[in-house]
Parts: C-alpha cells; sequence; structure tokens
C-alpha cells in the first residue's frame, strides 16, 4: 500500500519543483513500506538519513530560488521550511534513540505535512514565477535556472 499518490493536484507545473516532490513523495512511499514491512532499525535509519537529506536540499534550492526571483512570500515559506525540518530531525533523532518508533501515524503527519504545503505555498510560488515568465516572456526562464 502505497502511502502518499502522486496525483495530478500535487503537480504546480515548474518542472524542478515537480521532480524534487516526486523524490520526496517516492521517499516517504518507500519509508512506508519498509515500516509496513517491519524492516530493521539500520534501514530505517538509513531512509530516515535520506529523508532529512533529500527535505534539506529540497528546501535550500526552493529558497535559493525564492530570494533569487524576489518571491514575496520567501520569509513564511522559508518558516514553514524550518518547521517541518525541525519535526523530521525530532523524528529522526527520537527514533535514532529508540524513543520512538516510526509509525503509520508519523508517516501519515508527514504526508498531511506534504499534501497541504505543495497544494498551499509551493502552488502559489509556482503561480509567481509562472506569471514572472508571462511578464517577460523571453527573459530566461526561472523556472529552470
Amino acid at each position: 500500500m502505497t502511502l502518499v499518490k502522486l496525483r495530478d493536484k500535487f503537480a504546480v507545473d515548474v518542472p524542478w519543483i515537480d521532480q524534487e516532490h516526486e523524490a520526496l513523495v517516492e521517499l516517504l512511499n518507500e519509508i512506508h513500506a519498509n515500516v509496513r514491512a517491519g524492516e530493521t532499525h539500520f534501514r530505517l535509519h538509513y531512509l530516515l538519513d535520506r529523508l532529512v537529506s533529500c527535505t534539506e536540499s529540497h528546501f535550500a534550492e526552493e529558497e535559493r530560488k525564492m530570494l533569487e526571483l524576489g518571491y514575496p512570500n520567501y520569509e513564511n515559506h522559508r518558516l514553514q521550511h524550518k518547521i517541518l525540518l525541525n519535526e523530521i530531525r525530532l523524528l529522526q533523532t527520537a527514533y535514532r534513540k529508540d524513543y520512538v518508533m516510526l509509525s503509520s501515524e508519523a508517516l501519515a503527519h508527514m504526508e498531511s505535512w506534504l499534501t497541504r504545503h505543495i497544494t498551499g505555498m509551493d502552488a502559489d510560488l509556482a503561480k509567481f514565477i509562472k506569471q514572472l515568465q508571462n511578464d517577460d516572456p523571453d527573459s530566461s526562464n526561472p523556472s529552470n535556472s
């Protein structure tokens, strides 16, 4: 059973954002499948480490692009990134120290947050990027820089 299914409603139609979201969703699904299969702590530690690393990388890239493009909601968007990254790191630390087990509920929370973030804040960012492209179609394509 897949935790998150990529649906058209998740696509923001900015290729680099959609590709990175797809990678994050695939990783969440892999973690979910491993939890359901009763995988070892070692494997789940590795997957959580990858989730943290991929999330850090994705957020850093998004934030770099937002600054580069002068995105007006940068600070709020960045704050939301910090909140989720902190939650993932806390889960990673607690799991590593055997304080918590990875559960379907914890994964569902991450899926819910990701869904809300993509369909809300990232969709708004994508609209901003598309508007920039429409305002100056001869300029370099900011969604591919």
